[in-house]
């Protein structure tokens, strides 16, 4: 089967496959650091590295770029009120994200950038959407003049009407409601403030992200994804400064969303003040049973958390574990293609983790069983239970 998965621009699954070359080049909005990220980025990131994984195992080359924003207001005054550098700061909670993605056994990103690396690229971006009439300055700010984008509203299915009662970046005298910052003047403060011909201030939160995709990836790309909370307006915003800067549509094949996680039937959020950090939560809990807590939901699912029933799943590990001591992981021998054609179909089919869980649950079952009852396990189930099991991201060494 060919893998497909359900695009947010198109509404469908689509396809997946690399569009100009060899490589899948895949871009995910990575975390805003002015503190530890939380078990909502864990089931993003989870669902994101399954997908890599399983681009791999099918033999395709992944390109996958992650961003981390350490230009951020919130990064800004967390620094001003414990009275150090802001780059202590973001210094600080990026190696704890690196920390904590390790501890998950998320090792399919291929390059993570901090967006404070690619301010002149922002500037370049931003000066050329200026002289191709596409953004306009008001009180030293730059923004984005929204009508110049072909079918603005296109990836959160918005109509004009609809965009017409929205606000983005208000401020008045802007030409439309929606319209957003490419480049915000700042004057009365040294600290996050860069000089350039746009004059003194910082990139806009958008445009930070078109800037590394188009250093990296040097033209369209694959996939794009994150939270169904970046849609509006920041996905949306995406598209049409890569697409007014281009003049290639569409720039990003796939628009890839992940549901959220949800406490107390609220976004998990850092500023709604409720969230479970990772680290937090890998004191009372295993990386892998993390992992199978976001596997048995699909990716577009927002639910709540719960973490009684994350708690539930160690039977069910337990068993994973136990067939990973019985297994060889370089038995000489191909994989048993019944059990793989199987978890093929539900991996092809947008993902579908609790599926290929449930696969992945009953062959750990059979291995156990024929093990206890002193019956040889053919190597074919031995290989695919690595197969499976490398590929959901378990870390069974």
């Amino acid at each position: 089967m060919v893998l497909t998965i359900f695009n947010t621009l198109t509404e469908k699954k689509d396809e997946v496959r690399p569009r100009d070359s060899e490589t899948f080049r895949m871009f995910v909005c990575g975390p805003t650091v002015q503190d530890n990220v939380h078990l909502g980025h864990a089931k993003t990131y989870i669902a994101f590295d399954v997908l890599a994984r399983w681009l791999a195992k099918k033999g395709v080359k992944v390109f996958f770029v992650v961003n981390v924003t350490d230009i951020d207001d919130k990064i800004f005054d967390r620094a001003r009120n414990e009275n150090v550098p802001y780059t202590a700061i973001s210094d600080r909670f990026f190696n704890e994200f690196l920390s904590d993605m390790k501890s998950l056994n998320i090792t399919t990103f291929s390059r993570i950038e901090t967006v404070s690396n690619y301010l002149e690229k922002s500037v370049e971006l931003v000066q050329d959407l200026v002289a191709k009439n596409k953004a306009y300055t008001l009180d030293g700010n730059t923004y984005f003049d929204t009508t110049t984008a072909a079918h603005f509203g296109k990836l959160s299915h918005q109509t004009p009407l609809q965009l017409r009662m929205k606000q983005v970046d208000a401020a008045p005298g802007k030409r439309n409601g929606v319209d957003f910052l490419l480049w915000r003047k700042i004057v009365d403060t040294q600290e996050g403030v860069w000089d350039s011909s746009l004059g003194p201030g910082r990139p806009g939160w958008h445009i930070q992200d078109s800037a590394i995709a188009f250093s990296l990836f040097k033209g369209p790309y694959d996939l794009h994804g994150g939270a169904t909370e970046l849609i509006f307006p920041h996905h949306e915003a995406e598209i049409a400064q890569n697409e007014g800067i281009s003049s290639i549509v569409p720039f990003v094949s796939i628009w890839m969303h992940t549901g959220l996680l949800l406490k107390n039937h609220e976004k998990m959020s850092k500023s709604l003040g409720n969230v479970v950090k990772i680290v937090d939560a890998l004191k009372n809990s295993n990386p892998n049973l993390i992992r199978i807590y976001f596997l048995r939901r699909h990716y577009r699912e927002s639910f709540d958390l719960d973490l009684k029933s994350l708690a539930g799943n160690q039977k069910d590990l337990d068993i994973i574990q136990e067939a990973s001591k019985i297994s060889k992981r370089n038995a000489s021998t191909g994989e048993d293609e019944e059990y793989m054609a199987s978890f093929g179909k539900a991996m092809d089919d947008d993902l579908d983790t609790p599926k290929a869980l449930s696969i992945l649950l009953d062959l750990s079952k059979k291995i156990v069983d024929a093990s206890k009852s002193s019956v040889e396990v053919p190597a074919e189930l031995q290989k695919a239970f690595w197969g499976m099991a490398d590929t959901l991201g378990f870390n069974l060494a």
